[in-house]
């Protein structure tokens, strides 16, 4: 009996009769849930908030921050080519090879997800925040609901990817490997976050072996551990809190759905 984590809203009956027919597998369908359009509504409203304080400033500052937001988009752009190449593929070698590869390209670009919640070191270092005044103290609120904003849709883009993937593994292996998938990736993620944000790697960098062969070996030492440990667990907690409210609304879905079934409205 396959076992599978599903990573999508719960389907209705008429989409379950036609991934029978197709023989879809349920972990494909759908490739884009509401949790994608309100990631896309947070991006647009995280670059308007870049240009209403550059208008009122008169100067663009934290534009890094777009630019890691759009790297923090990578991941999941990968794993839903990934949920699209299961649903057009059918040759069980050919899955293989292209789920493997997407899965190594989607493991280099996913620290760019939770990297973003590291960007806060900006505010903590910033002269500007350094003499706190209560009578012109709108910008600094400003800012850190801006960075709040940047970092939670990394968060939820890191977790959404990571959902996806979790939902393979699952499906092709088993729950047991779904979930040790999950445990590997938070930590080897959290190293990605070091990686990038104290050795200053970039996810390119891996067309650059010399570099990169280099860059691990300098992250290899007690204070890298130390780091890795924190942001892995902090990865799986988030990870593990977003996955268990997921299910608890899928399942309070299912049972309403059941008992409208067993219990249907009675007509006037």
């Amino acid at each position: 009996m396959i076992q599978y984590v599903y990573c999508g809203n719960f389907p209705t009956r008429k989409v379950m009769d036609r991934m029978r027919e197709k023989e879809v597998p349920l972990i494909a369908t759908p490739i884009v849930n509401p949790l994608f359009y309100v990631l896309t509504a947070t991006s647009v409203l995280c670059a308007f908030l870049i240009v209403i304080r550059a208008n009122q400033l008169e100067y663009v500052q934290y534009r890094f921050l777009l630019w890691n937001l759009f790297l923090a988009w990578l991941p999941l752009a990968v794993s839903m080519t990934a949920l699209a190449f299961i649903r057009v593929t059918r040759r069980r070698s050919t899955l293989t090879v292209g789920l493997v590869v997407l899965g190594v390209a989607w493991l280099l670009l996913y620290p760019n997800a939770p990297y973003l919640t590291t960007d806060f070191i900006h505010l903590i270092f910033s002269n500007r925040y350094r003499i706190y005044n209560r009578e012109d103290d709108l910008l600094v609120w400003y800012d850190l609901v801006l960075f709040f904003l940047f970092s939670w849709c990394g968060l939820l883009l890191g977790y959404l990817s990571m959902r996806h993937f979790h939902a393979i593994v699952s499906y092709y292996s088993n729950v047991f490997a779904g979930w040790i998938f999950i445990l590997v990736v938070s930590f080897l993620g959290g190293f990605g976050v070091y990686l990038g944000r104290v050795v200053r790697l970039n996810s390119w960098d891996v067309l650059s072996p010399f570099r990169l062969i280099e860059g691990v070996i300098e992250g290899i030492n007690r204070r890298a551990f130390i780091f890795t440990m924190l942001f892995g667990i902090f990865i799986l907690i988030i990870y593990l809190s977003l996955y268990v409210l997921g299910n608890h609304r899928n399942r309070y879905a299912m049972t309403s759905r059941s008992f409208g079934e067993a219990y249907p409205k009675e007509g006037p």
